[in-house]
């Protein structure tokens, strides 16, 4: 039932210290190193995809000067696709939170006594 190289009340799962939230993909798009295409080409090849557009369009491509195909071999530069990976893969970091942008509505009883943005929340009802 437990693996006895684990001590007393451990479960066998991970540790909760590595705890960094969901797993990314190993993708370019994730990778603090690539450059994504420009919106324009973007939305080009979205419209040849939907069949807006007839004028074909090649898939866009953002570059990294970082690419490693094999270990021990030099970094090079490279055109990529944003689902292609790497082994110099580096997550982007967490983009922060931003709090106060939302909608709020205050009742007491079953009349609104206050409605405005978050952030602009009179003291009295924080």
């Amino acid at each position: 039932m437990t693996d006895p190289s684990s001590p007393l009340g451990h479960n066998g799962g991970p540790p909760l210290d590595e705890d960094e939230g969901p797993p990314v993909p190993r993708y370019c798009k994730y990778c603090r190193h690539w450059s994504p295409p420009s919106d324009w080409e973007v939305r080009a090849y979205e419209a040849f995809q939907l069949g807006i557009s007839r004028r074909r369009v090649k898939r866009p491509t953002g570059f990294c000067d970082r690419v490693l195909m094999r270990p021990g071999k030099p970094l090079a530069f490279s055109a990529t696709t944003d689902t292609f990976g790497c082994l110099n893969f580096s997550a982007k970091p967490r983009e922060p939170l931003t709090r106060g942008h939302g909608f709020v509505r205050i009742y007491e009883g079953d009349h609104i006594v206050w409605q405005g943005w978050e952030k602009d929340l009179p003291d009295e009802y924080r």
